[in-house]
Formats: structure tokens, sequence, C-alpha cells
């Protein structure tokens, strides 16, 4: 399941991962980001895992054609993550880790702000400098 909080500010992308990924949230995601993409070119993610399980089996496919067809236009990823499991679970996604390098970090959930001002650094349509609330969701969030 997915959550995109209506606070994206500018080309950066707020949205909140858990339980297991399907293919039915890549079929909502992958448009809302192409969106960004289309009007940015470059766009910034901050991912909170929140009892995130990972992607069912047979997404498996849906995340490789993502990386290789949007994956150059991710200019960074801070992922929040709340406990062990979440962490876990961020290994396994490692390889897409690899291929944004130094671009990809990862914070406690009660590090919020250090996460927003990492990902926001260098921005230039960023509208607000502080972290976004749960507003509620956006075009394609749940």
């Amino acid at each position: 399941m997915h959550h995109i909080r209506k606070l994206s500010s500018g080309n950066v992308i707020v949205m909140t991962l858990s339980g297991k990924l399907t293919r039915s949230d890549y079929a909502e995601i992958v448009p809302f980001l192409a969106k960004f993409i289309k009007k940015y070119k470059k766009i910034r993610l901050l991912v909170e895992l929140d009892n995130f399980e990972g992607w069912a089996a047979n997404t498996t496919l849906d995340d490789i054609v993502f990386i290789f067809r949007y994956g150059f236009h991710i200019e960074k990823i801070a992922f929040l993550v709340h406990g062990k499991q979440d962490q876990l679970v961020v290994l396994l996604d490692r390889p897409f880790g690899r291929a944004l390098g130094k671009n990809v970090k990862y914070f406690h959930y009660t590090s919020r702000g250090d996460a927003w001002e990492w990902i926001t650094n260098g921005a230039t349509a960023v509208v607000d400098q502080t972290f976004p609330v749960n507003k509620g969701s956006e075009d394609g969030g749940q």
C-alpha cells in the first residue's frame, strides 16, 4: 500500500509505503511520478517505510522496468525507516540503491527534519523548507 502526501513540494515527492507493494500500487505510483518527471525532468523522493513488507512476487519486473525507465530522472532518495523490519526490507533493494550511489540515504523516522533538509538541499523547485505534515493524499495516493 502507498500514500502520497499532499505536500510534495516542487520536485520533491513524499510518500509512505506500508504492507506489500503490489502491481496495483505500481500502476498508480508510476504515472504519478512520471507526471512530475515530465514537469521537472529530475525528481527527489522521500519515502517513509512504515511496517513495509517489501514487494509482491509479481512486481519484480515492474520494479526493474521502473528503474531502467525512470532511474536517471531521480536525483535523490531519502528513506525514513521505523524499525528493524523496514531496515531489513531496504537491504533487499540494494541494487537500486547502488545505481543511485551517494544519492540514497537512510534516516530513522525520528530524524524527519534531517531527511527533509538533505532531500531538499540544492533543490530549486522546493516551496516549503519544512517537513510536510500528513495532509491527506494526492493523485494516486491511498
